[in-house]
């Protein structure tokens, strides 16, 4: 969310990103098997063992074993379970985020001083099926391993299945996020009599995949705390020096999830996860972006999203360090803009347009706070005003966060769901959306616009354009 400090208005900016989580916050752990080595370097065949081959199902069921052991170490094992988990090849940046994930995970960890620890409804990890051909370990790390005594590594394709709690479970009772990713393992000769043992080498990025975005697990200091809104249990994720601001969104949460709901419908969650950064650090890790947004108060992020099957899972709302700064109101309207994203998720396709996505939003997140329209959008009103009234619907790439049309295109996307729902109704732009939002195709959004409205692109163009003139001035 853009925040224009010199106005009465608020213009929101939401990135809808996408939630990528690998092993960037996990262990190692030990398992059995007797496979031969030799052929595990060979970097062929498939990760997925065969009923007669021995050797790949032996490495699987170590494997699993290890990542079995993992799975409960993050969330009940001692801290000294971590020192058996973790190779002694792996970088100090991953041992670190390993430490740091059980630090904020695990039952047996000292608790948070404020607030309460996360509980989580579930977290496993497990392998995945893969047809690939097997990537080899970077020969740098090889030679470590071979000098340490591994007798076989892996790069492993791994699937993370975790679901949110809250200060206690089932909190707010999510449904499981799973995430595809790979790990790299290195197996050790037995010397105990238990078996060979597994361990941790490192995430995606040892073998030169991209980093993925880190969870709130990543980040020292997190706490929760439930709140109860029309759906059950809603949760705030919370760090350090964000008590303010925690207090604040407890208070405004209940009403923003009625607001959604009163110009969606009940038939979304009611409920969401509202985590409140304190550095840049956080939020950018938090948001996948890289780094800050500059004047932005929040970002909307999720795992998937299936619309033919309206479904969508991981939603998050992340609100920046600069939302601490908004006054009650201009906060309000950014958590009810951006449950309106969560509302909505499961109906929204990848490639729908930004007017009418951002706009619906810009509308519930608005609605009440002015008298006049000109208000709500001063820098439309002032370019009406000079007769430059817009002649089309705004494009996507006018709302990337950096630039200088994005303030314009969002007040802009703002008075064409105003005026839908001032001259058609509030249903009509609900259908407008559903119909329109479900597609990235032009010719299929042509054919929802006529449904919802009985008229024509052209013809809502000019329409709007005219209502512009009318309120602007």
């Amino acid at each position: 969310m853009r925040v224009d400090r010199s106005r009465a208005a608020v213009t929101v900016v939401t990135l809808a990103v996408t939630l990528a989580v690998g092993l960037t916050a996990c262990g190692d752990t030990t398992g059995s098997g007797g496979a031969p080595s030799g052929s595990a370097r060979s970097g062929s065949g498939s990760a997925a063992p065969t009923a007669t081959n021995v050797y790949l199902q032996q490495r699987a069921q170590g494997v699993q074993a290890l990542l079995d052991r993992l799975s409960h170490v993050l969330v009940e094992g001692r801290e000294g379970a971590l020192d058996v988990l973790i190779d002694e090849a792996a970088s100090p940046a991953f041992r670190t985020s390993v430490q740091t994930a059980w630090a904020e995970l695990s039952s047996a960890a000292p608790a948070p001083e404020r607030a309460a620890r996360l509980r989580m409804r579930t977290l496993r990890y497990q392998l995945a099926p893969t047809e690939e051909a097997e990537t080899l370990v970077p020969a740098a790390v090889q030679e470590r391993l071979d000098a340490q005594g591994s007798t076989d590594s892996w790069v492993a394709p791994v699937e993370m299945h975790f679901a949110l709690g809250g200060a206690r479970t089932p909190g707010i009772d999510e449904e499981e996020v799973v995430i595809a990713s790979q790990v790299v393992v290195a197996r050790y000769p037995d010397t105990t009599g238990t078996g060979d043992s597994w361990r941790l080498v490192g995430d995606a990025s040892l073998v030169g995949e991209p980093s993925p975005p880190q969870q709130i697990w990543s980040f020292p200091g997190l706490a929760v705390q439930d709140v109860p809104t029309a759906g059950g249990t809603s949760v705030i994720a919370s760090y350090p020096d964000t008590a303010a601001l925690d207090r604040r969104v407890a208070g405004l949460l209940p009403g923003a999830v009625d607001a959604v709901s009163a110009f969606w419908g009940d038939d979304w969650a009611r409920r969401a996860i509202v985590v409140t950064t304190a550095t840049d650090e956080q939020f950018a890790g938090l948001a996948g972006a890289g780094h800050g947004v500059d004047g932005a108060a929040a970002a909307t992020v999720y795992a998937r999203v299936d619309v033919s099957q309206h479904v969508a899972t991981g939603q998050r709302v992340i609100l920046t360090p600069q939302a601490a700064d908004l006054a009650a109101p201009t906060l309000g309207v950014v958590l009810r803009h951006e449950l309106t994203h969560v509302a909505t998720r499961s109906v929204t396709a990848a490639a729908a347009p930004m007017w009418l996505t951002e706009g619906v939003p810009e509308y519930v997140g608005r609605k009440g706070t002015h008298t006049r329209s000109a208000d709500a959008a001063p820098d439309l009103a002032a370019a009406v005003r000079d007769g430059h009234t817009p002649t089309a619907l705004p494009a996507d790439d006018a709302f990337a966060v950096n630039s200088e049309s994005a303030r314009l295109a969002y007040q802009s996307a703002w008075s064409v769901a105003a005026f839908v729902a001032d001259r058609f109704g509030e249903d009509r732009l609900k259908t407008l959306y559903t119909g329109v939002a479900a597609s990235g195709d032009t010719a299929r959004q042509d054919v929802a616009i006529r449904a919802a409205l009985g008229i024509d692109r052209t013809q809502l163009v000019a329409r709007w354009r005219a209502w512009l003139e009318a309120e602007m001035r």
